[in-house]
């Protein structure tokens, strides 16, 4: 039997959003003056950017580290309006949410830094966006969802957490969510239904 559910965990990058990774590179090339290659090098050739996913680089730490190496001139907001500008909010899924019961508590739970958490949060007004890097811990490690239910207060047997990879909601399940994968808004919406959220 499914328990009452008090929370709903949801992934952004494949579930409520499409993220564009080579836009995201094009635009923080454009504002460093440099080829897009040569970002995608320092971030993930060098392992910047799944540092600062981790938590072990800040968001202050990466743009010097990227701006050491490029000769650049990086800022938080060429980071924020790049990521901003390489995701596209899926329109009916977000309106799906609308339709939830008023008692859920709803938040966002991505493995990303703190930059990038910081141009999502915008994008998705009324929901908490919980990031890897703060919670110190990745996605489908089962602390990260312990992590993220007891930022919200609630338990995790009362918690559904829906993901696009089925590898993050194994994860979820491990650590003693509710948990079920989703691609799309038909998808999300029976995984809804069945937990009795809509």
């Amino acid at each position: 039997m499914i328990p009452t559910l008090h929370a709903l965990l949801l992934d952004f990058d494949g579930l409520l959003a499409d993220y564009d990774h080579p836009r995201h590179l094009r635009h923080l090339a454009e504002a460093a003056g440099c080829a897009p290659v040569q970002i995608d090098a320092v971030l993930r050739g060098e392992g910047l950017e799944l540092a600062h996913a981790r938590g072990e680089l800040d968001g202050d730490a990466l743009l010097q580290a990227l701006n050491t190496r490029l000769g650049s001139r990086l800022c938080a907001d060429d980071w924020l309006a790049a990521r901003t500008h390489a995701s596209i909010l899926r329109r009916d899924t977000l309106a799906l949410l609308q339709r939830l019961r008023p008692d859920v508590r709803v938040a966002v739970l991505t493995n990303n830094g703190h930059l990038s958490a910081a141009a999502i949060a915008p994008l998705l007004p009324g929901i908490d966006v919980l990031c890897s890097a703060a919670l110190g811990v990745r996605k489908p490690d089962p602390r990260i969802y312990l992590a993220a239910t007891g930022k919200l207060g609630c338990a995790p047997a009362r918690t559904l957490f829906v993901d696009h990879l089925f590898r993050h909601v194994q994860g979820a399940r491990t650590a003693g969510l509710q948990a079920d994968t989703a691609h799309h808004t038909q998808s999300l919406r029976r995984v809804l239904r069945r937990y009795r959220l809509l």
